[in-house]
């Protein structure tokens, strides 16, 4: 691995805590009286990123770029192992931790 795959794999590792955390957090609202508000979250946010590729389409559309993609294929290197699995492992910490209590302390 290169150094720049090490800030990354960082990166993408704490960006997995803050998921796992948000995720139990989540999880605990199901299961008080706050549940009509984990099924609106996700409604919201696919209407959001819906709205977002609709959007992006039709500006394609309208707009288009006259770059075109190489007709050339660069043989493609694979990802160390260690990036791949930062995400699995951050989301895993981070639900470990607010069970922990770590979300106290970070949320």
């Amino acid at each position: 691995m290169q150094a720049g795959d090490w800030f990354n794999g960082a990166a993408i590792l704490a960006v997995g805590v803050f998921l796992g955390l948000a995720a139990d957090s989540m999880a605990d609202l199901a299961g008080t009286a706050s549940w009509p508000l984990i099924t609106i979250i996700p409604v919201l946010f696919g209407g959001a990123f819906l709205c977002v590729v609709l959007l992006d389409s039709l500006i394609d559309r309208v707009f288009p770029s006259g770059v075109k993609p190489s007709s050339k294929t660069l043989a493609k290197k694979r990802k160390p192992f260690a990036l791949l699995m930062s995400l699995p492992a951050g989301i895993a910490i981070g639900v470990i931790g607010a069970q922990l209590g770590l979300s106290d302390l970070l949320l």
